[in-house]
C-alpha cells in the first residue's frame, strides 16, 4: 500500500486515491468529490496499484539496452514539484542505466518511518510523499538506500545509503525542466559520485579476467606526495553534493591514493584535509591505525596546515 494506489473503504462506498502516509498505521485519501481524509490502513482495500501522472509513475520508452551492461551510468535524483499553491510532491527519479531496488525513509525528532520501498526501473520516477510548502523548515530529512541491479557486476557494486536534507538555499537553486517530469522541478542528483566508481570496478574486472593483462595491474601511477583532500578540489560540482557525498568522495580519494602509494613504493605521503570539524581527519586517522601497512602517521607541515594534514610513513 503506497501513495497513488486506488483504494476503496472498507466499511463504505466510497474510493479515492492514497496521497500521503502519515504514520505506520494512518494514510490520507482523497475521495472522488476532491476531499481528502484521515484513513487507517486496515480500513481500507487496495483496487489498484499506482500508474500514470497522478503518482508520479511514468517509464520512458527505453532505447534498445543491451543486458550485458557492465558500467554504471547516469544517476538517481530527488525532485520536488509544485502540485498546489499549497504544496510540493516528492519525487524519486532513476536515471541509471540499470534498475534499483530502494528504501526511502524520513526521519524526524521523534522516529524514523518507511515511506516507501521497492523496484524502480530505468528511467522512471515515482512519488514518494505530499509536503506543504508553507511547512518548508520542518521538512524531514529523507534517507535513502540503493541497490544496483547490473547484470553482470551488481555484486561488486556496493549498496549506497545517503540521508538528503531539504536546505533552502540548494531547493531553490536547483529548479529547471526536467524530461521526464515533463515540466520544472527542483531537482539534484543524489548517488551521482558513483559513476567513476563503478567504472573503475568494470576495468578492474576486465583486466582480472584476462590473464594476458595482469601483469599490467603492477604498473599503478605514481600519486603526488601530498594529496589535498578538500572537496572542491576533488569535484567542480561540489556545491550540488550532500554532506555524505562529499565524505564518501574525500575518503574514496584517500583510499585510492594510499593503495597507489603503496603499490609504487614510496616512502610516505601528506594528505592535506583541513580541521573544521575533525570529522575527515578522524575518520582517515581511524582507517591508517587499522592498516598494517602503515609504519606511522603525524601531523604534517603545522607552519602550513596546522592540525589540518597528515603525514602517513609506509613500511
Amino acid at each position: 500500500m503506497k501513495i497513488g494506489d486506488k483504494v476503496r473503504l472498507v466499511h463504505g462506498k466510497e474510493s479515492g486515491i492514497i496521497i500521503r502516509v502519515i504514520d505506520a498505521q494512518q494514510i490520507e485519501v482523497e475521495i472522488e468529490d476532491g476531499f481528502r481524509i484521515p484513513v487507517a490502513k486496515k480500513e481500507v482495500t487496495v483496487i489498484s496499484s499506482a500508474e500514470g501522472l497522478l503518482t508520479g509513475v511514468r517509464t520512458e520508452p527505453e532505447a534498445n539496452q543491451d543486458t550485458t551492461t557492465k558500467s554504471l551510468n547516469g544517476n538517481v535524483q530527488i525532485a520536488f514539484q509544485a502540485f498546489n499553491d499549497r504544496t510540493h510532491r516528492a519525487l524519486l527519479i532513476n536515471e541509471r542505466n540499470c534498475p534499483i531496488l530502494f528504501s526511502c525513509f524520513k526521519k524526524t525528532k521523534q522516529h524514523t518511518l518507511l515511506i516507501q520501498s521497492g523496484k524502480l526501473e530505468s528511467n522512471a520516477l515515482l512519488s514518494l510523499d505530499e509536503w506543504n510548502t508553507s511547512e518548508f523548515a520542518t521538512w524531514p530529512t529523507l534517507i535513502f538506500q540503493f541497490i544496483y541491479l547490473l547484470p553482470s557486476v551488481e555484486k561488486l557494486v556496493p549498496p549506497f545509503t545517503t540521508e538528503i536534507i531539504i536546505k533552502a538555499e540548494k531547493f531553490y537553486k536547483n529548479k529547471k525542466h526536467h524530461s521526464l517530469l515533463k515540466g520544472e522541478a527542483h531537482t539534484w542528483a543524489i548517488d551521482g559520485d558513483l559513476k567513476i566508481e563503478a567504472k573503475e570496478i568494470e576495468q578492474l574486472t576486465t583486466r582480472l579476467n584476462n590473464p594476458a593483462s595482469t601483469a599490467n595491474l603492477l604498473a599503478f601511477e605514481e600519486p603526488e606526495s601530498e594529496v589535498d583532500l578538500h572537496i572542491e578540489k576533488l569535484d567542480a560540482d561540489w556545491n550540488s553534493l550532500t554532506p555524505m557525498l562529499i565524505m564518501h568522495k574525500q575518503t574514496s580519494t584517500f583510499e585510492k591514493k594510499l593503495d597507489q602509494a603503496i603499490a609504487c613504493g614510496m616512502d610516505e605521503i601528506t594528505f592535506i584535509h583541513g580541521v573544521g570539524n575533525n570529522v575527515l581527519k578522524n575518520e582517515i586517522h581511524k582507517r591508517l591505525s587499522k592498516d598494517k601497512r602503515i609504519d606511522f602517521f603525524k601531523d604534517a607541515k603545522k607552519e602550513r596546515f596546522g592540525y589540518g594534514a597528515t603525514l602517513v610513513k609506509l613500511k
